[in-house]
């Protein structure tokens, strides 16, 4: 298992909030598999978790997930990219992802 293959999982499920959780669960255990890029799979493992606990027990509208949803495949396709990239380039990466999130979502 490694991240490209979890994003994609991510991207072809349904937005409900299982997607989210097992997605996050999965960032999370990279975690322990690749310590190296830690980092990385830890804020997109973050925001996911944080729209799972936000949003878990309600009924959200299907746009409004799509939109989340969204919102972290594009983050996951950043992460790829760092992934691939030179150690100055995937900590830029991850810079941009970890402000897009904490600057520009307001919903989770």
């Amino acid at each position: 298992m490694d991240f490209k293959d979890i994003a994609q999982r991510f991207e072809r499920a349904e937005s409900g909030t299982d997607a989210f959780k097992a997605f996050y669960k999965e960032a999370f255990q990279l975690m322990k598999t690749d310590p190296e890029n830690a980092s990385l799979y830890f804020v997109v493992g973050i925001a996911a978790q944080s729209y799972v606990r936000t949003y878990e027990d309600q009924g959200v509208a299907a746009e409004f997930a799509d939109r989340a949803k969204a919102t972290l495949v594009g983050f996951n396709a950043k992460l790829i990219e760092a992934l691939a990239s030179e150690p100055a380039m995937r900590l830029k990466l991850l810079s941009e992802v970890a402000t897009d999130y904490e600057w520009h979502v307001a919903d989770f």
